[in-house]
């Protein structure tokens, strides 16, 4: 996705759902970038990181707001 940059990874799918909340909470645009295959579930593919992506504009509010 070009112009929008990884704020946060973790391969707990649910700890980025709770991370994009604060950022919707404070109007940022996010999206999250899942490439696990829930069929693998638990197999030792979880290991693959899920992303929380925002726009590179931004990036600096957002690091921000997640390091509390």
């Amino acid at each position: 996705m070009d112009g929008w940059v990884s704020v946060y990874a973790d391969s707990f799918a649910p700890g980025v759902e709770m991370r994009k909340q604060i950022l919707v909470d404070a109007e940022i645009p996010c999206v999250i970038l899942n490439r696990q295959d829930s069929s693998y579930s638990g197999v030792g593919f979880a290991s693959i990181e899920v992303q929380l992506l925002v726009p590179k504009d931004f990036e600096e509010q957002a690091q921000s707001l997640l390091q509390l």
